[in-house]
């Protein structure tokens, strides 16, 4: 997925759950424009559901969206029932999000609490999640959420099978918990059962699972607490894929985790440790 300087999205690659919206093939190999939207400001994606930030706010979904009779391969329509729109994040089948008064939302599957509603019910309309503080980011993984409050803590709540909560006590909450943290943390990133916090130091955290090294501790070993991943640089941001990740320093980025498919840009398999992308071309600055 992709924007260009006018907010028009174009996507390509995999169609299989109408992720392309409008477009009908199953498989694109180019970029293909996907008209008909107001100027985008943010895209965001997880693998059968796709989100269009608008530049007024409005959010648009397509892709696999759950009804109450049905699972239909729908197009894009603007999500009702939100106020206007800063932020929003896509997990597995659950999506958060941050209005301009920085209240938290969050709808879709709730099987382990991670709506933070108490209570473990689907919600097919969007609903105010509670307990966390004038949230400035959020992110979404496989079945748990993360936010960043005011003050800079992260808050966790959803499944906990491998400790993604930041403690070992539950295997799931249905409301925020505080995750210890040794600062104040700038942004999150969250996997499938993995979670990250980037400190306003430039140090990145991890906590959760690490089956294909996306601690990036050198191992694929079960590990308890938070982490401390070994970066030579100071980090500016990261992201993650379901079991691999992404970090930069605003120039170099760096890549460990799972490697199934190539996408540590490398041969070989899973990595648990952090290895600059091999240059592809002249040098730019990331955004930031």
């Amino acid at each position: 997925m992709g924007l260009d300087e006018r907010g028009l999205p174009y996507l390509w690659g995999a169609n299989r759950a109408g992720i392309g919206g409008r477009l009908a093939h199953i498989l694109h190999e180019s970029p293909q424009a996907l008209k008909g939207l107001p100027p985008i400001a943010r895209l965001h994606s997880s693998e059968f559901l796709s989100l269009a930030l608008t530049r007024d706010g409005r959010l648009f979904a397509w892709g696999l969206v759950k009804h109450a009779t049905q699972v239909s391969n729908d197009q894009p329509s603007m999500v009702r029932g939100l106020p206007t729109l800063a932020q929003c994040a896509v997990g597995g089948s659950h999506v958060l999000a941050i209005d301009q008064s920085c209240g938290l939302w969050g709808w879709g599957a709730n099987a382990a609490g991670q709506l933070a509603q108490a209570h473990l019910q689907d919600e097919d309309s969007p609903v105010r999640i509670r307990g966390v503080g004038r949230a400035q980011a959020a992110a979404a993984g496989a079945s748990h959420s993360l936010a960043i409050d005011a003050d800079g803590k992260v808050w966790a709540w959803g499944s906990n099978q491998h400790g993604q909560l930041g403690c070992r006590e539950a295997a799931y909450s249905d409301i925020p918990l505080c995750v210890r943290l040794p600062e104040r943390v700038a942004k999150i990133a969250a996997g499938m059962y993995v979670s990250y916090g980037l400190g306003v130091s430039g140090r990145l955290y991890a906590w959760g699972w690490n089956a294909r090294g996306q601690l990036g501790q050198g191992d694929v070993l079960p590990h308890q607490g938070i982490l401390t991943v070994a970066l030579p640089r100071r980090i500016r941001q990261v992201v993650s894929g379901q079991g691999h990740v992404l970090a930069s320093d605003g120039e170099q980025v760096w890549a460990w985790g799972d490697n199934t498919s190539g996408q540590l840009g490398r041969e070989g398999g899973h990595s648990g440790i952090p290895k600059p992308l091999p240059a592809v071309g002249p040098a730019f600055p990331l955004p930031t």
